[in-house]
């Protein structure tokens, strides 16, 4: 095992054999369309959302331990912001793109250094402001940003971003246009993009994998049910968790996605339902789900944890992910 396999491996927590969604401590304050990412010292990244429905986009970003089971601010987003995207890059450093920024929507680009615990402007997204669209970063360490509502309009465009030369790239446009949908890479280096409202507005259990290597797309097995503005993340073991979202179907439902057998499995289910909720795979291996909006205007600052025994970051899991290594 290498020094960075280790280091995750070291700091995860064993499980019992019994599948749990544990409640944590809540976020200082309901959100939802916030965007969410998992930081190098484990700690998951909050930024921006709104606080109340119909109100101003949030400039606050908070942090979450699950060591301390608390949450610390940081640095503030210069401008309020919603409705964006966010991964954690290859450095360390936080992208966010786009979403409605301050009053209106925008092609904004910021990125965020836990270290200096500072944001900075980066070259903005082509080719037109874009919201609820989908982010992820891929093994080589660029952003992969696919769809939304681009100029308002559903959109299947996809782009690359490099941070070593600030620059963004066209890449194979999704096989429809899309919004509202989840995203996350595999130990592969794919990206499964999931569900979402597809072809101009019908919620859809559609799953769809990308190959950077082909720059190609490639149809996987459907979502047991319809869903969009749901939560995802890439777990421990390599597998990907989906959770709640607005669905045809149950809206608190969680499900794995097996990309060895290509298999959807059914999980506990969330307490509540939520749509427009943050989620981001910890340093242990599990998914942490934070805040969302129950329905219309109610809005939500539970944090939930899942956790299961099969789902603890394997040595290669580890390896690949490095970045979210405790160190």
């Amino acid at each position: 095992m290498d020094a960075v396999a280790y280091a995750l491996a070291t700091n995860a927590t064993t499980y019992d054999s019994l599948e749990q969604l544990n409640v944590k401590t809540v976020l200082p304050a309901n959100r939802y369309d916030h965007a969410q990412s998992t930081l190098a010292d484990g700690t998951a990244l909050v930024v921006g959302g709104y606080a109340t429905y119909g109100g101003s986009p949030l400039t606050s970003v908070v942090a979450y331990s699950l060591v301390t089971n608390a949450w610390t601010s940081k640095a503030s987003l210069a401008t309020g912001r919603a409705t964006m995207a966010q991964s954690t890059l290859d450095d360390g450093t936080v992208l966010v793109t786009a979403g409605q920024f301050g009053g209106s929507f925008s092609t904004n680009v910021q990125s965020y250094n836990p270290t200096t615990n500072s944001w900075t402007t980066k070259t903005a997204i082509p080719p037109n402001y874009r919201f609820d669209h989908a982010q992820s970063t891929l093994n080589d360490g660029t952003a992969l940003v696919t769809g939304g509502l681009v100029g308002y309009a559903y959109s299947a465009d996809v782009r690359s971003y490099s941070r070593l030369t600030n620059s963004w790239t066209a890449k194979a446009s999704l096989p429809a246009t899309r919004s509202g949908h989840g995203q996350s890479t595999l130990d592969d280096g794919t990206a499964l993009v999931t569900g979402g409202r597809v072809g101009g507005g019908t919620i859809s259990a559609d799953v769809q994998s990308y190959d950077p290597s082909t720059n190609s797309w490639t149809t996987k097995t459907a979502m047991p049910v319809t869903r969009r503005a749901h939560g995802q993340s890439t777990l421990g073991n390599g597998d990907v968790l989906v959770a709640a979202g607005d669905s045809a179907g149950s809206k608190n439902g969680v499900y794995q996605y097996s990309p060895v057998t290509n298999s959807w499995t059914t999980r506990t289910s969330m307490a509540v339902g939520v749509q427009n909720l943050g989620q981001s795979t910890l340093g242990d291996g599990s998914a942490l789900m934070t805040g969302g909006q129950i329905s219309g205007y109610t809005l939500t600052n539970t944090v939930v944890q899942f956790v299961s025994a099969s789902i603890e970051p394997t040595a290669g899991r580890a390896a690949l992910l490095g970045y979210l290594a405790a160190t």
